[in-house]
């Protein structure tokens, strides 16, 4: 931008004193203000001073208006190329049926013909420049200088237009209407233009010569306006986006801001370090936060259980931008066809997340500790930049490969919740999960813990810190912890040796004692079972005693029916084998059987029935439904051929040898026992 070497009095006013911190401050402060004083009075000078320049750069170019005609005619007409090329390559339109997998692929080639329409554009605006644009004076150099800033507001447009997509509503990746994204471009687009045609062409005219003193005032007059732009464009952004997060809304105000006072401090010290410092962390704020909601969109389509409900009045894009959130969709893996790409979004966004905001800290880390507020000193920071840069580097690398190993482990080992229909009982319940499956928490959160630990003291050793004692003392107080806490360290080893036996696993239905419920999750020291009637209890390791696992490998179910005494038993245990072979072939329970229904036989022989005992083997899980369709066909059978089921009623031996079942001799019979109760009384 403005070349040149600072004035005296604008040399430092950010650099640290030998002052008191309150008293270095204020000075720097006053200093700045003075300075920006001394560029704000030469404000009237603004027009002289560029007609001036302009008589020079005009006075041995005669063609000077036709070529920066051609110029703008060539600016004006590559920012048509994008367009040209995107309804050239067409087949990114979303349809109402598609499903979420054509419509991230259809998000995905979207986004790579704009890309390809912007190469496109630059390779033709070089051509044109070369062949209409070529020569060696200032007028050349503004006539390019025009070109190039067309070039570079459409560039620096496409993060805007990929998260707004005007009156493309199914591919919009933020929660904002129509009406509002015109006037959010509308803005965005004039902050950008401000800002880059001056960043563009004023460099020309300081090389044409141009005073310096307006100049500096014309820089700080267009980062002012842009800034207000910015901040009345964000201000009615974030007023209609759905769910704008609080800290969002102020960390954009607060970049915003800080870009504005890094440019003023650049034109009036002549010393862009600091903006461009500055500009560099609100791009790469805002390229994160596209890529971001592309990845959310993305997480959206392949993970569409769970979105909301929307409704006429909702965007559907912008409902299926804002549910996609990694922890919620963290748990789970839904659509077979999928669950690799969620978990590799999943794992995306998160890596991405962490690496800018890494980025930013410590860019903010050098810009309000070194630069402004001068707690340390430049030298001093010189000298540990590379240190720190390494810490940082090694903690982010260890993150990444914690990310990295946990994504794996549940694509490959952690149960579905959302998968096919075996996955799942008829209650809709996860079935039991694998050994690996269910210690999986477990180890993510030790294998987190060894490799945040060591990138720590690695990070630690790259500042100088001797980490022997770090060592040591770390052994020394989890020893003494070991002692003073030995409920913990038997609950923890108890729970290593059951792990060990794999005595159960999250999903399985287990006895404790006098708990029983299915698990639900292992941690480290402590088992959580819920009982079918909702109960949830939490029992310690060191507690657990036996366990009684109702959900391993098989289960038999033995039941019995009773049965009038005069039934025949054998035409019953032709009808249960029957019933047991059509049970072997259902669509439903087939699959689950390991021995089928049949009749043991005659149980027991009482006054009135035949206790007629049945049994079945399948996987456990289902057990109990089997059983009720099990009973619901023998019932059905048995009445169908004849077979009568035992009754209660009470038979009276007339003295004929006749039985009376009637109403009459059950009325006697009471009659009789009042009597002798009655007597007995006397």
């Amino acid at each position: 931008m403005i070349a040149g070497n600072a004035a005296d009095a604008h040399a430092g006013p950010l650099t640290g004193g030998h002052e008191g911190f309150i008293d270095a401050l204020a000075m720097h402060i006053g200093q700045a203000g003075r300075a920006l004083w001394d560029v704000l009075v030469a404000t009237p000078q603004i027009p002289s001073a560029f007609a001036d320049v302009w008589d020079v750069m005009t006075a041995d170019v005669p063609e000077a208006g036709t070529l920066l005609a051609h110029a703008v005619v060539i600016g004006v007409a590559v920012l048509f190329v994008p367009t040209l090329v995107r309804r050239l390559a067409g087949g990114a339109e979303i349809h109402a049926d598609d499903d979420g997998r054509a419509r991230l692929k259809k998000a995905v080639r979207r986004l790579v013909v704009d890309a390809a329409g912007l190469i496109v554009m630059v390779a033709i605006t070089a051509l044109l420049a070369r062949l209409f644009l070529r020569g060696d004076t200032p007028v050349h150099g503004l006539a390019v200088a025009i070109v190039g800033a067309a070039v570079r507001w459409r560039l620096a447009m496409l993060l805007p237009l990929t998260l707004l997509r005007p009156q493309e509503p199914q591919l919009r990746l933020v929660a904002v209407g129509e009406d509002r994204v015109r006037a959010v471009l509308v803005g965005a687009g004039a902050t950008l233009a401000i800002l880059l045609v001056f960043y563009t062409l004023m460099p020309v005219f300081v090389r044409a010569g141009i005073a310096r003193p307006p100049a500096q005032a014309l820089g700080v007059i267009v980062g002012t306006l842009a800034a207000t732009a910015a901040g009345m464009t964000l201000a009615r952004f974030f007023a209609h986006a759905a769910e704008a997060p609080r800290a969002v809304v102020i960390a954009a105000g607060a970049i915003v801001v800080l870009v504005w006072v890094a440019w003023i401090y650049g034109i009036v010290a002549l010393d862009f370090d600091l903006y461009h410092a500055a500009a560099f962390s609100a791009l790469l704020a805002l390229v994160v936060a596209t890529l971001d909601r592309f990845l959310a969109y993305a997480i959206a389509c392949c993970h569409p259980q769970e979105a909301p409900e929307t409704t006429e009045a909702e965007e559907p894009s912008a409902e299926l931008a804002l549910v996609a959130d990694a922890e919620a969709a963290d748990a789970a893996v839904p659509d077979p066809g999928s669950p690799y790409l969620l978990q590799i979004l999943i794992t995306a966004r998160r890596i991405v997340i962490a690496v800018a905001i890494t980025a930013l800290a410590t860019f903010f880390v050098r810009l309000w500790v070194v630069e402004i507020l001068a707690l340390v000193s430049q030298e001093l920071w010189y000298a540990w930049r590379e240190a720190l840069l390494t810490a940082v580097g090694i903690l982010v690398v260890g993150y990444i490969l914690f990310e990295l190993l946990r994504g794996w482990a549940r694509l490959k080992f952690a149960p579905r919740t959302h998968g096919s229909a075996d996955d799942h009982d008829a209650a809709g319940l996860p079935r039991p999960a694998g050994r690996l499956a269910s210690v999986l928490p477990l180890l993510e959160g030790f294998v987190g813990a060894l490799i945040v630990a060591t990138a720590i003291l690695v990070a630690l050793s790259h500042l100088g810190v001797n980490i022997g004692p770090i060592l040591a003392g770390a052994g020394i107080f989890g020893l003494a912890f070991s002692f003073g806490s030995q409920a913990l360290v038997r609950d923890i080893v108890s729970g290593i040796f059951y792990l060990a036996d794999d005595a159960f696993r999250v999903g399985e239905y287990i006895q404790a004692g006098s708990h029983k419920g299915m698990v639900e999750r292992i941690s480290v020291r402590s088992l959580r079972i819920r009982h079918q009637n909702g109960q949830f209890h939490t029992i310690p390791y060191g507690q657990l005693g036996a366990v009684t696992n109702f959900s391993r490998d098989w289960a038999t179910v033995k039941f019995n029916l009773r049965l009038a005494r005069d039934a025949d038993v054998e035409q019953a245990r032709k009808i249960a084998k029957k019933i047991g072979q059509d049970l072997l072939t259902h669509e439903e329970y087939g699959k689950d059987f390991i021995g089928p229904v049949k009749m043991q036989g005659v149980a027991d022989v009482q006054e009135n029935a035949l206790v007629c005992r049945f049994k079945f083997t399948v996987k456990p899980g289902r057990q109990a439904l089997i059983q009720r369709e099990a009973v619901k066909r023998l019932f059905k059978g048995f009445t169908d051929a004849g077979i009568r089921f035992a009754s209660n009623a009470v038979v009276v031996q007339g003295g004929d040898g006749r039985s009376d079942t009637s109403a009459a001799a059950a009325a006697d019979l009471s009659r009789h026992l009042a009597e002798e109760r009655a007597q007995a009384q006397g």
